[in-house]
């Protein structure tokens, strides 16, 4: 295709297919390409031009096309049916489209000598069924290598259009579930405000405590989710150790777990400022109560405190408890728990959310002579 045809955004020129195939031909005869036949994501080797020198079987089965033969020559768009990719006669990457599209922002950078990565959504036709539309979403891998004095991009797209459907559906359940939370948390407190009833209104009290443990238990998963993601936000404020151990104290004494169980502040807990973000720090000090709560006897007390050692703040959480050998060695691994299939998140948080985003150090300590404490260790002079 001639050169001079008008492109929106990468060059529109193509090697003619007799080249191409003779490229083809080429890296076939290499013994060493049926490597990639072996990598379980879609692969496909490009030349210069942007067109398909090489398929694997992965990619072929990903694409539009019946064949690895119809494959090559063809730009990732057009192999995988991008619904722009015939936009402009210059084809796959020359239409006003292809300026955000994150496989051909991929491809400009390895042209140029550069390892990218993108983020990737395209629209194809479906082949199966009544001609409507799919989408995917791909991670695109481009990386340049140079063979037989020529210059190719080796180009592969992950799918992760499931990771990206449960993203949305979680971003969309945490946003109305905690609208419909905070609805019935405020008609309750109305209720209170409202009633003569001594009755009702203790009622309305326990109600009230009730919903706001679960709008922090919804909170939390939203932060988990978030942290996991690389999203999540973190606003340092100045506060005190005395501030969180008295705020942690008073959410949890209201638990359901503590029925029967005491919470108490160590008298030679020290009560210092520092900065740090509050939310995220008695998040990870919750997960301690309620772990200590859930391993301790009915009448059982957990100790909470806070001291300073060698320009750290630690913050910590003591039960009587023993954890047996096996079980510490898994301490801080997500999915492991001994509570049952669909929990083991709670320690795991606790390291992810203290280590990646307060800058501190996750520890614990359990033996007979000592019980069980969990410590989280902060700078003094903050996150920043």
């Amino acid at each position: 295709m001639s050169s001079e045809l008008p492109t929106d955004f990468a060059p529109a020129e193509r090697d003619s297919l007799e080249n191409v195939l003779g490229t083809a031909k080429q890296l076939q005869e290499n013994p060493l390409i049926e490597i990639f036949n072996a990598v379980p994501v879609p692969l496909i080797i490009i030349n210069q031009k942007r067109q398909a020198v090489f398929c694997n079987s992965v990619f072929q089965t990903a694409s539009n096309c019946k064949s690895i033969q119809e494959l090559i020559g063809l730009r990732p768009g057009e192999a995988l049916g991008c619904i722009h990719a015939n936009a402009h006669e210059g084809g796959c990457g020359t239409s006003r489209f292809c300026k955000d599209c994150g496989a051909a922002l991929a491809i400009i950078k390895s042209l140029q000598g550069e390892n990218a990565t993108e983020e990737c959504r395209i629209l194809r036709k479906r082949d199966f069924d009544d001609g409507g539309e799919e989408a995917l979403d791909l991670h695109v891998f481009t990386s340049p290598f140079k063979y037989l004095d020529q210059d190719f991009i080796l180009f592969t797209a992950m799918d992760i259009s499931h990771e990206k459907r449960k993203q949305n559906l979680e971003h969309l359940f945490f946003h109305d579930v905690l609208n419909l939370v905070t609805g019935l948390k405020y008609a309750a407190q109305t209720i209170c405000k409202t009633t003569t009833s001594d009755r009702i209104s203790r009622q309305c009290q326990k109600m009230t405590s009730a919903i706001t443990q679960i709008a922090e238990e919804i909170q939390a998963q939203k932060a988990l989710s978030s942290a996991e993601e690389g999203s999540l936000r973190v606003y340092p404020q100045l506060t005190t150790t005395g501030y969180i151990l008295n705020h942690i104290r008073e959410i949890y004494s209201g638990h359901n777990l503590c029925v029967g169980r005491h919470i108490t502040i160590s008298p030679h807990s020290i009560n210092y400022e520092f900065k740090t973000d509050p939310i995220i720090l008695s998040r990870i000090l919750g997960n301690m109560i309620k772990n200590a709560l859930e391993a301790s006897e009915q009448g059982a007390e957990i100790t909470i405190g806070a001291n300073t050692d060698n320009g750290l703040v630690q913050l910590w959480v003591h039960n009587e408890c023993v954890i047996p050998a096996q079980v510490q060695r898994q301490i801080f691994k997500r999915s492991f728990s001994t509570k049952g299939d669909g929990r083991g998140i709670g320690t795991y948080s606790m390291k992810l959310l203290a280590e990646n985003y307060l800058k501190g150090l996750m520890a614990f300590e359990s033996s007979d002579e000592t019980g069980t404490v969990f410590s989280i260790s902060l700078p003094e002079k903050g996150l920043f």
